[in-house]
């Protein structure tokens, strides 16, 4: 009786918090018609460069392509932590930033007593999924937890041929005992939908839930939450349950998640063509299987940094993202937020700003895999640094028109979001942004999802800012039909990566730039 109190009392505090979140100050939108249709040809002049940013987000796009042999069986894995294709794009930074003259330098990630398993990471040396005989698309997230199954070692091949598929017996243990009745007793695998990020959940539809909020740490935990779910329930029947498909709620790609020491059996992602297909004739389906893993305890990853010095070098500033991705293209998560980041460092070099403080302009590794390793190796190895402001950029510059997303700017301080709420608006980003839903801005003590948690969290006195589309993104962590769909290059927005990266650099001038250079650099520099 006093627990479900609590709870009652929980919730009531959460609905209130949300509501309050809800009306937080966001920007009205302006004149929208007129930047309807509006293309890169009637762009009209950025402060950043917006073509160099596209060629960056290109390049490292297209490492999946470039890097990887796949018609020899070599594994295309995009920019996953510690893969060649992360090195290739840490050689990409390292280069680029070195022709814009800024001090570049590489450091390799290594434990640390905080964060002991920085360089553990359980890496995919063979797999595949075929369905009565054929090869598709598919990723398969490797297991963590040591089990019967892969006797006590999580160095192992799983390895089935011939499976059948079932739906989701409602009990599992009475479903196994009816079967071995029957003598119909045999492994399996579950199928079930996968629904993460499904952006038409009927909770959007409930008063005060279009926020981030409520859209990233309620509907998002619920939709992840279902197969963790079952791969606790069926953890005492892997000797008959082998592993759990997951089929697309998109029809041509497949999502990917890591699930990191979450589950105990193997999760099989698939288009939503597949599962459609899989279900169509499910007793005449069967399933083969191979996922040979191993934990590399040494695994090697860079954060990449460009270092403009400022007057006062005993504060620093970091502008920074995520370089890495998923077994993808990962333009949106986030080779464009890297790019910007870049286009950042090369307007300060081109206008010859010294900025008041130093600026480090960095790209962090292992995001994705490693839960911001980068990040979390380079807070706990400068603990000396000071600190005072960090602009993480994540997820921004995309399109997506059904349903339109929303750009989120993220604080872990309320003083920061005052500060920056009036460049905000002078941008008019909803007027301007005609594939986005519009701006809002948030409060989160942990300063949100991304590697600006890293420092909100460690670090009382700095103050972080996150930018990242995020919610009902429909492509989010997906690839399909040979990289070709999913979080890919055809959806980078050119009139979005020219609006946010000129609120990022507003933002990044204003914390960064004393009056004095703002009159020597002109005008538009003003804010």
């Amino acid at each position: 009786m006093n627990k479900f109190k609590i709870s009652k009392k929980l919730f009531s505090f959460i609905i209130i918090f949300l509501i309050i979140l809800s009306i937080l100050p966001s920007i009205q939108a302006i004149n929208k018609d007129y930047f309807n249709n509006l293309n890169k040809s009637e762009l009209k002049e950025s402060q950043l460069d917006v073509q160099f940013i596209y060629n960056i987000t290109a390049e490292l796009s297209n490492i999946i392509f470039d890097v990887y042999d796949e018609e020899n069986g070599e594994i295309a894995k995009g920019r996953a932590f510690g893969t060649k294709g992360e090195h290739r794009a840490a050689e990409i930074l390292y280069e680029n930033m070195t022709k814009l003259g800024l001090y570049t330098y590489k450091e390799q990630i290594k434990n640390t007593e905080e964060y002991p398993n920085l360089t553990h990471e359980l890496v995919i040396d063979e797999y595949f999924f075929k369905i009565n005989n054929k090869k598709i698309d598919s990723y398969i997230a490797p297991v963590w937890f040591e089990n019967v199954e892969n006797n006590f070692d999580i160095n192992h091949t799983y390895s089935y041929s011939n499976l059948k598929v079932i739906k989701p017996p409602l009990l599992p243990g009475a479903f196994l005992k009816w079967q071995k009745i029957i003598g119909k007793l045999e492994p399996f695998v579950i199928i079930l939908k996968d629904k993460a990020f499904y952006p038409y959940s009927f909770l959007k539809k409930l008063p005060y839930t279009n926020n981030f909020i409520f859209e990233y740490y309620v509907i998002r935990q619920l939709q992840g939450i279902t197969p963790v779910l079952y791969s606790w329930l069926w953890d005492r029947y892997l000797h008959y349950c082998k592993g759990i498909i997951l089929y697309d709620f998109n029809k041509d790609e497949h999502d990917m998640n890591l699930l990191k020491e979450i589950n105990h059996i193997p999760f099989i992602f698939i288009n939503g063509t597949n599962g459609e297909e899989i279900l169509d004739n499910i007793d005449n389906t069967h399933i083969d299987f191979k996922l040979k893993q191993h934990l590399n305890t040494s695994l090697v990853s860079y954060n990449v940094i460009g270092q403009l010095n400022g007057t006062d070098n005993k504060k620093t500033v970091i502008v920074d993202c995520l370089y890495d991705s998923w077994w993808c293209q990962g333009t949106a998560d986030s080779a464009i937020g890297m790019a910007m980041v870049l286009a950042l460092a090369k307007y300060y070099k081109e206008n010859n700003i010294t900025p008041k403080y130093t600026i480090k302009f960095i790209g962090f590794c292992g995001e994705e895999h490693g839960f911001c390793a980068g990040a979390k190796y380079y807070e706990s190895s400068h603990r000396d640094e000071n600190i005072t402001f960090v602009i993480d950029l994540n997820q921004i510059g995309f399109k997506q028109d059904d349903p339109k997303l929303t750009l989120n700017i993220i604080g872990n301080k309320i003083d920061i979001l005052i500060d920056i709420f009036k460049i905000i608006k002078k941008t008019n980003y909803e007027s301007q942004v005609n594939s986005s839903d519009g701006l809002q801005l948030l409060w989160l003590k942990n300063g949100g999802p991304s590697n600006a948690m890293i420092f909100a969290n460690s670090r009382n006195n700095c103050k972080t800012l996150c930018f990242l589309k995020d919610g009902g993104w429909k492509l989010h962590h997906r690839d399909g039909l040979n990289h070709t769909e999913g979080d890919v290059l055809k959806y980078f927005d050119w009139t979005d990566v020219s609006v946010t990266g000129e609120i990022v650099l507003n933002i990044t001038k204003y914390l960064t730039v004393d009056d004095s250079q703002s009159s020597q650099i002109g005008e538009k520099f003003i804010i």
